[in-house]
This record gives structure tokens, sequence and C-alpha cells, in this order.
């Protein structure tokens, strides 16, 4: 995951929060080899999760490296068919079903533990 250590091992700015006590609720989540904590709203609320986890962040946010690397994790389409692989990510993002379901919404609800 070298193309996202930075990502990952970058602090997170805590400020306030609705508790009153200035820190936010933070979980442990082993992604690879690289453990990460991560906001407990980012993992358990849906809105917040597929807010982040989107079509415009993968092309907004993301670099090239970034996006190449996360593009192994995908299914693999001929190499030539750059239009196969956006058809792919358009459905991954939009929530189409793939087999057994969406990998976001399954990765999603498994996060939360429902």
């Amino acid at each position: 995951m070298d193309s996202l250590d930075h990502m990952l091992t970058d602090p997170l700015e805590l400020g306030p929060c609705g508790d009153g006590h200035g820190a936010r609720i933070m979980e442990d989540c082993l992604l690879g080899d690289t453990r990460v904590s991560l906001p407990e709203d980012l993992l358990e609320d849906p809105e917040i999760f597929f807010e982040v986890v989107s079509l415009s962040t993968w092309q907004e946010v993301l670099s090239d490296t970034q996006r190449a690397h996360l593009q192994q994790f995908l299914p693999r389409v001929p190499e030539d068919s750059a239009e196969q692989q956006n058809q792919l990510l358009l459905a991954l993002f939009r929530g189409e079903n793939f087999r057994f379901g969406n990998p976001l919404h399954i990765a999603q609800k498994l996060f939360r533990g429902a």
C-alpha cells in the first residue's frame, strides 16, 4: 500500500464534537498490514461513508498513482479496455450488484457490524 501510506499515517485533526469532551471516537482498523484509526462516524454512518467513498473522491481527490494501486483490487478486464474499466468503476460507485452484492455496500455493513 505504498501509494496510500501517507494518507494512512498522517494524523487526523481532531476537533470538537457534540459530546462536550472535544474528542471524536476513533476505531482501529487493519488495512492489509497497516493499522489505522478512523472516525467511528465514517465507519458507521452510511451517508458519511458514501460521501467519502464516492466517484467524486475517486476522480477529484486520489492521484493517478493511488487510483492505479486501488485498481489492482478490482475485477480484471482486458488491458486495452479503458472503457470497460470505467464502466466497472461507475457500476461500483452507483451501487450495482457484483454477483453477491456491491463490494462498497458490503464493506460499509461490515464496518458498522450490521
